[in-house]
């Protein structure tokens, strides 16, 4: 069987780590083949809600935006993305006291059917549109500024 096959059905199964190496040997100019700076920077924010944790909504955070983070634009691997988001609740947790127990099994759960549907995450705008005051904790958290 060829690498890039089952490179391929690695990362069906869930495990693409195999699937970005695989990727990035073929790129002769690694500028080229990176991430734009443009793109990294469109998504800070959710990186530093994962880092910093949140006073409230922690479920929709995970369901609309952390989970379809590191699933489909991170490209980790449900163990690693459930890592993540474990690392996100207790930030959440240590810097809030937003202690209550989010199950293990439903956010396996969220994390398969992110994967199968490809969803992106919510952007700033269409939460702010969709759920104001959800972006008004991430707001206050990450300080926009009313950027977004």
């Amino acid at each position: 069987m060829p690498r890039w096959t089952r490179v391929l059905e690695e990362c069906a199964a869930g495990n693409c780590r195999e699937a970005r190496e695989f990727l990035e040997s073929l790129c002769r100019d690694r500028s080229e083949c990176a991430p734009s700076r443009g793109g990294a920077a469109r998504y800070e924010w959710v990186e530093a809600i994962i880092r910093r944790g949140v006073p409230d909504g922690r479920s929709r955070l995970i369901l609309y935006v952390i989970s379809r983070y590191l699933v489909n634009i991170r490209g980790l691997s449900d163990d690693e993305a459930l890592a993540e988001v474990q690392g996100f609740l207790q930030a959440s947790c240590s810097n809030y006291g937003n202690c209550s127990k989010i199950y293990t099994s439903w956010i396996r759960n969220v994390l398969k059917h992110v994967r199968r549907g490809g969803w992106r995450p919510w952007s700033l705008e269409r939460m702010r549109r969709e759920d104001p005051e959800l972006y008004s904790i991430i707001e206050k958290v990450v300080g926009l500024g009313g950027n977004g």
